[in-house]
């Protein structure tokens, strides 16, 4: 039930505008307090928090995860309470990656590889103009 009330979720807010969503109050604070995992990945790789429903980062991190969903903000604050969400990040893991194209993610249309940033054999889909 659990799963099925996430997915109804992750479902619900990348079908709607930024700017809705934001108001709305959904923030990395707001998640961290609904047992979401919010991190923030190295600077150097991309400026802004990222949060996961629970069990889907420990599920990456260890390489059991067949796919994974991720929230990233134009912030660096974990504990913001107000950010603008930039949009969804879809991981497949590597085995089950077959060069399928990325509409969402421009110039390239193609997902990146995440190993050579974090050493995770999964490749990443952006919904938004991310910083790499």
């Amino acid at each position: 039930m659990r799963r099925l009330l996430i997915a109804m979720l992750l479902g619900l807010l990348a079908a709607l505008p930024v700017s809705t969503v934001s108001a709305q109050g959904v923030s990395p604070a707001q998640l961290d307090r609904a047992g979401w995992d919010c991190f923030l990945p190295p600077l150097e790789f991309n400026p802004n928090v990222h949060c996961a429903p629970p069990g889907q980062l420990e599920g990456v991190i260890s390489g059991e995860a067949a796919a994974a969903t991720f929230f990233a903000f134009a912030t660096t604050d974990l504990g913001a309470t107000h950010a603008p969400l930039l949009g969804t990040e879809r991981l497949i893991r590597g085995d089950l990656f077959h060069g399928q194209p990325c509409p969402t993610d421009a110039p390239s249309f193609a997902y990146s590889w995440l190993f050579p940033r974090f050493g995770w054999d999964y490749y990443i889909c952006h919904t938004f103009d991310s910083p790499w």
